[in-house]
């Protein structure tokens, strides 16, 4: 809700929520003129009794759940939603404009991942079918999120849904240099000091890292308060004086450590890459989201408000 009204000052177009509203926001997101996704029989019923009271129609998406087991009307070869979807479909001031559902392991390659998303696919069809032979509108069909566009174009139907591809992400670092993307964010802070530390002393919290060596040491400005979580201590690497350094010791809630043992040139004020190139080396969420057990859109979602946005064209 929050992210579709900032959207909606902006634009006129159909913005389409894929969650479901909580009930007190139901009006306010039909006022603005917001799409809604119905994956339950529940939630379209509040859904049409709220704006059948205040005397407003909404568009709505129906959601089919064909594998990701997660929301949406279940759809199984021995499972035939017919009944509930005309259910859903016949109660008033709800205006079906799109059925859509979501692929599982879409971006997948193995051979697994293929037959499982097939099987998705095929189920989809399935549902479709039934429904326009039940003389039901589909609307705007759609199935594919990024790693579905790029792995099955066979599977594109009316709409994609693009969340990483439009920022030059992609779901592998692979896919990002076969396309030729260019990673729209860019995450930088800067070395607030630095220290050098002798042979044997530990760093950070917990005192996970011990030096081998003398070395300096750079005390960064972002912690895991700005979303650099702290899986990443010990694991991931920096920009910072035109190399790669590693990230030492644990990240605190504001800090990081550095080795600028490979930085013979960096000092407190030097600018340091989180995420992003300087031209020569580059660090990407995709590499860091690997060394993290997480995804890419988990590394840049989660970088929190308190960090500095600036939007250059």
């Amino acid at each position: 809700m929050e992210e579709a009204l900032l959207i909606r000052e902006k634009s006129s177009k159909p913005i389409l929520l894929f969650g479901p509203v909580p009930e007190g926001l139901i009006l306010s997101a039909a006022k603005a003129g917001l799409t809604f996704t119905v994956g339950s029989t529940g939630y379209a019923q509040t859904l049409s009794a709220i704006l059948s009271q205040n005397s407003l129609c909404a568009d709505c998406h129906l959601k089919i759940d064909t594998g990701l087991n997660r929301s949406g009307i279940r759809w199984r070869e021995d499972h035939d939603a017919m009944e509930e979807i005309r259910k859903i479909r016949s109660l008033p001031n709800l205006n079906f404009t799109g059925t859509y559902t979501h692929f599982a392991c879409g971006e997948g390659t193995a051979d697994w991942e293929l037959s499982f998303t097939a099987q998705q696919f095929s189920r989809f069809q399935d549902a479709c079918s039934a429904m326009q032979q039940a003389g039901l509108s589909l609307g705007i069909r759609h199935c594919c999120s990024t790693g579905g566009s790029l792995v099955h174009p066979e599977d594109l139907l009316d709409m994609m849904r693009l969340g990483m591809l439009p920022l030059g992400m992609s779901y592998s670092d692979e896919s990002v240099c076969e396309l030729g993307l260019i990673p729209a964010l860019t995450w930088r802070s800067c070395i607030a000091q630095v220290e050098t530390l002798k042979a044997g002393e530990a760093i950070s919290y917990s005192c996970t890292f011990r030096t081998e060596h003398d070395m300096r040491i750079g005390i960064v400005i972002c912690g895991y308060a700005d979303g650099y979580h702290r899986i990443y201590s010990n694991k991931t690497f920096v920009l910072a004086g035109g190399r790669k350094v590693p990230v030492v010791g644990r990240i605190a809630m504001d800090y990081t450590m550095i080795d600028l043992t490979d930085a013979p040139d960096a000092e407190a004020g030097t600018e340091v890459i989180l995420l992003g190139s300087d031209g020569k080396n580059t660090v990407s969420a995709q590499v860091v989201s690997e060394l993290g057990q997480s995804v890419s859109g988990e590394v840049t979602c989660t970088i929190s408000p308190r960090v500095p946005r600036i939007y250059r064209e």
